[in-house]
């Protein structure tokens, strides 16, 4: 199946991150594992960090409304940016300002999707609501990166699957590791080299 990239407008919104190379990795690795997906047969579907709203609008081209998508940022303004997306898609997500999926019941969530800030940088960088939230990743990109894989076996559901995009210089190999220590196996849907960076999106599923 051929997924396009949905319709976005962030003329209003200065501090979101606009959809680039790494939004459309993600784009190409969900096309890539389609079958996988409808496969495991979701039924709900959330995006951590949601920014433009871009990737989880494209996954209502493969189920509709056969799933329920929710999104989450701790940014308001992505909050409105996703909402908008998806209405200018005639898709339905529904947003909410938080930080993670700390709000939900536990072992609620079929796929996850996320897009982290996987730059490394200063910790401080990290604060605020600005535009460096959006790629500001700390200590080897990976504060945040680290904080959701200790967490999956919290917010998955027993057939979940989790699909993040990572950076070379993230140690990869030890977040593999971290989620195996967790109960989660890992495969790498797809890898690109852009100027600048070595980018993959790894899937996690629990382990038999």
């Amino acid at each position: 199946m051929n997924l396009s990239t949905p319709c976005y407008d962030l003329g209003k919104f200065p501090n979101v991150y606009e959809p680039s190379e790494d939004t459309f990795l993600f784009l190409d690795a969900l096309e890539a594992d389609a079958a996988y997906l409808k496969s495991t047969k979701p039924e709900i579907i959330a995006e951590v960090g949601s920014g433009s709203g871009v990737v989880i609008t494209a996954l209502y081209q493969i189920f509709g409304t056969s799933c329920a998508y929710f999104a989450t940022d701790i940014n308001p303004q992505c909050c409105l940016a996703t909402t908008l997306t998806s209405k200018l898609n005639n898709s339905r997500v529904e947003c909410l300002t938080m930080d993670l999926l700390i709000n939900f019941k536990p072992a609620l969530f079929d796929v996850i999707l996320f897009n982290p800030p996987y730059v490394v940088t200063d910790s401080q960088e990290m604060s605020g609501l600005g535009l460096n939230r959006s790629w500001a990743g700390g200590n080897y990109g990976r504060e945040i990166i680290d904080k959701l894989i200790k967490n999956l076996p919290n917010l998955l559901s027993k057939k979940g699957v989790c699909y993040m995009v990572l950076l070379k210089e993230n140690c990869v190999n030890d977040i593999v590791e971290m989620a195996k220590i967790n109960g989660f196996e890992s495969e790498i849907v797809i890898q690109r080299k852009i100027p600048g960076e070595h980018l993959y999106v790894y899937k996690f599923f629990r382990s038999v």
